[in-house]
């Protein structure tokens, strides 16, 4: 077994995700923008023990395959806003690889924030936006 680790270190809250097919969500959330830390593959073929993905404006998301270890989390089942400097660009990549979008980009009139919803393969709603608290 290969583990690759980017050596970055991410001191913030962690979202873990679950999938029952990790490596298409693995893929889908590259896609967006994240960028891999640490891989390591699960005991099964095609199949994800611990993934750690990383988004460029900070944070950190942790990704693993549904039977891989034992969570009360299920796919689909997890709403996250990711703090996005450009959303507009986001929202392009996005729509490169067919996402459901949920809610348009949109100006908050409420609070600051340019923002928008798209919801993954798994039924996981994932919110970018400027607003950052």
């Amino acid at each position: 077994m290969t583990v690759r680790n980017s050596g970055v270190r991410q001191p913030s809250i962690w979202a873990s995700v679950v999938s029952n097919d990790a490596p298409m969500l693995r893929e889908w959330l590259l896609a967006l923008g994240f960028t891999e830390d640490l891989m390591i593959p699960g005991e099964r073929s095609n199949s994800i023990h611990h993934c750690q993905l990383d988004w460029p404006d900070g944070g950190r998301v942790v990704l693993s395959s549904t039977d891989e270890r034992r969570t009360p989390c299920r796919p689909g089942t997890n709403s996250l806003h990711v703090v996005a400097t450009d959303p507009d660009a986001v929202m392009e990549r996005a729509l490169l690889i067919h996402a459901t979008v949920v809610n348009p980009i949109v100006v908050q009139t409420d609070y600051p924030s340019r923002e928008f919803t798209v919801e993954d393969p798994d039924g996981n709603y994932w919110t970018f936006a400027t607003f950052a608290g």
